[in-house]
């Protein structure tokens, strides 16, 4: 998914073990970042559903990344939901470079962000404009 921003350094590779998930904050935007098995993922931190952050304690240091809101499902290598299915947590753009990890920050306001990311999932029928299922 193509979105305004810039790549910023937010972690190293000795800061998040595999398994192992942290939360960021940048210019108000949360973003988790998960290490799976050395492959290195980033969301923003806010389920699909009702936008409950996902904290750090949410990955289950494998493959699922779960909603302490609502109990939804992902999977964290893609993001997309699990159970139920048809929704996906906000991919944040990743690149490693030697031991440093750079996530791609969104640039709008996070106003902005929220209503375009909200209104992506709208559009797809998955949740109505006071996010409920559809």
């Amino acid at each position: 998914m193509s979105y305004p921003g810039e790549f910023r350094k937010l972690l190293t590779l000795d800061d998040i073990y595999e398994g192992e998930a942290k939360l960021v904050e940048v210019n108000r935007y949360e973003i988790l970042v998960v290490n799976i098995k050395g492959e290195i993922k980033a969301y923003y931190a806010r389920c699909a559903h009702a936008l409950g952050l996902i904290e750090p304690n949410s990955f289950d240091g494998e493959e699922k990344i779960i909603c302490p809101v609502h109990l939804w499902e992902y999977n964290a290598r893609t993001g997309e939901s699990i159970n139920p299915v048809g929704s996906s947590l906000f991919p944040l753009d990743v690149r490693v470079e030697g031991n440093d990890i750079f996530v791609k920050v969104p640039s709008v306001p996070i106003s902005e962000f929220k209503v375009k990311w909200f209104g992506m999932y709208r559009q797809r029928g998955v949740i109505n404009e006071f996010g409920v299922n559809s």
